[in-house]
């Protein structure tokens, strides 16, 4: 009698169990993101790295020049005469105002407020520029005096899914007011996790500066320096939603929307999906921006009712205060900046008004033991002058690149050697800029440098990427340095108030004794004349 072996017919189940799984994660791939029974799922796509090899990475090389033309072409173009009625050009921005924003004015800020904060800062920001005033000094003073600031914070995976920088706004949006999470881009060519927004985008075709050949020839030079654009036609559609995850993100009474519309197009906005209205954008070859103002925006919709659009992307914020917008880009050193439209980084700068812009790289260029960086310090330097261009009002910010850990022949961890011959040539580009400069491998070392974030959890165990713990204790760090000169200035406003204060006391003291000696004199004189006879 021959048995049968219980293990003959696992291998044509097994095939029809992989493809069967095979199948349901492709189909995962293209169902777009959605909630059930409470819980978010994310668009996975297993195909992503297959197709990113079919459009490999672009390293892009600074042509200030090509710059400095289509600056100078926005330019002649922002000064030609309108000739007649027939000639207006449509409107940059369309407004749309369903409650009048109300500002919550931040009580005015005293130096007794911000003290202990500015205390702890243990690495300062260095400032470099020649300027009687400073960029980063004019930043400072906003702050201070209780003016509203937008950041444009530039880096790499480092800071991918708004760490670190998620906790640099809510601190700093504590501290000197503002709400919501700023620029969020309307689709992205992969998934990606973010705990402070809600995304859900579908229907468009989303592209990478970082990989411009898969991107239509008609926008591949209409990038952002967000690094992410998203083409779309009837029935694309985004939803951007507020997360409870920190305290400011939600009650917005501020959004927009930047697009770019070459034709005639429509899109409706809804608000808290709710409201809604359908907005005609004419056709300009310029950039767009839908503004709404509305009493605690939780959420906002973009859909394309007619036409084809451009969206670069969707904002929540506050109408005073700190708002932080979060431009990383995955696999990039910074050049990707030379890939972006010189004409479309100023156009939306014109329209967001950006006080400072940093710059967060060096990760992906570091090399164990390597002590010349002569060439991207070189590179540094053109990222600043392409950046100062593209944001003429705002301070630019290097920040050093992170301590980080090899692993060496034994197989345990070791210093790679080449943090700090980085970190001088970053520096060293700050100061032949003049520009600031802030130490982050430094500032990670108060907590005793990488070796001590993987131990307390705050880092992977590859000793190279930080988590969401380990960003908020850098963006702690970085909120005592910008908070420290704040401090400074603040408590100098305060002196001189003080002393402006006694100057005028002083003043009307000795008006009244001038005052009460005219009252006097007459019998001063009186008696003076009688002594004398």
């Amino acid at each position: 009698m021959v048995r049968k072996n219980p293990h003959s017919d696992i291998s044509p189940r097994l095939g029809w169990f992989t493809l069967a799984v095979i199948i349901v994660m492709i189909a995962l791939g293209v169902v777009p993101q959605f909630e059930l029974f409470g819980m978010r799922f994310e668009r996975v796509d297993i195909l992503s790295e297959l197709r990113e090899n079919e459009n490999e990475v672009v390293e892009y090389e600074a042509d200030i020049e090509r710059l400095e033309q289509e600056l100078a072409a926005m330019e002649i173009l922002d000064t030609l005469p309108v000739v007649d009625s027939l000639s207006l050009l449509p409107p940059v921005r369309y407004e749309w105002i369903v409650e009048d924003e109300t500002c919550h004015k931040r009580a005015s800020l005293r130096s007794a407020d911000i003290k202990a904060i500015a205390e702890r800062c243990s690495v300062a920001i260095e400032d470099f520029d020649t300027l009687a005033t400073s960029r980063f000094e004019r930043f400072v003073d906003k702050l201070a005096s209780g003016e509203g600031v937008r950041i444009a914070f530039m880096g790499d995976s480092f800071v991918e899914g708004d760490i670190l920088t998620s906790d640099l706004r809510e601190q700093l949006q504590r501290i000197f007011g503002g709400r919501g999470v700023g620029f969020v881009s309307c689709d992205i060519p992969f998934t990606t996790v973010r705990r402070s927004a809600k995304r859900a985008s579908s229907g468009w075709s989303a592209y990478s500066v970082m990989k411009p050949k898969s991107a239509p020839q008609d926008v591949a030079d209409k990038f952002f320096v967000s690094g992410y654009l998203a083409k779309g036609g009837v029935g694309a559609k985004t939803r951007l939603a507020s997360t409870q995850a920190f305290e400011h993100l939600d009650s917005c009474t501020r959004a927009r929307v930047l697009l770019y519309s070459r034709d005639t197009s429509s899109v409706e906005v809804a608000i808290n999906d709710t409201v809604i209205n359908e907005i005609e954008v004419a056709g300009y070859d310029r950039m767009r921006e839908i503004y709404i103002e509305a009493a605690a925006i939780e959420s906002l919709t973009v859909r394309v009712a007619k036409g084809d659009i451009l969206c670069y992307g969707l904002s929540l914020e506050g109408g005073e205060g700190v708002t932080v917008d979060n431009f990383s880009v995955r696999s990039n050193n910074g050049h990707a900046i030379f890939g972006t439209g010189a004409m479309v980084n100023r156009e939306i700068d014109e329209l967001l008004g950006y006080d400072m812009v940093v710059l967060q790289y060096g990760l992906n260029i570091m090399q164990k033991g390597q002590r010349g960086y002569s060439g991207y310090r070189k590179q540094l330097c053109d990222m600043v002058a392409y950046a100062e261009r593209c944001f003429p009002n705002a301070a630019i910010l290097i920040m050093g690149v992170s301590d980080r850990w090899v692993e060496g022949s034994n197989g345990m961890y070791e210093p790679i050697g080449s943090v700090d011959a980085l970190s001088a040539a970053q520096r060293a580009a700050a100061d032949s800029t003049n520009v600031t400069f802030w130490n982050t491998a430094a500032a990670m070392a108060t907590y005793g440098g990488m070796p001590e974030f993987v131990a307390r959890g705050w880092a992977a165990k590859d000793y190279t990427h930080i988590n969401f713990a380990g960003g908020k204790r850098i963006a702690e760090l970085l909120t005592y340095a910008i908070v420290e000169p704040v401090y400074r200035r603040v408590e100098r406003r305060e002196v001189e108030m003080q002393r402006e204060a006694e100057w005028q006391m002083l003043k009307e003291a000795t008006i009244n004794v001038r005052r009460e000696l005219n009252m006097v004199r007459p019998s001063l004189d009186t008696l003076i004349m009688r002594g004398l006879k």
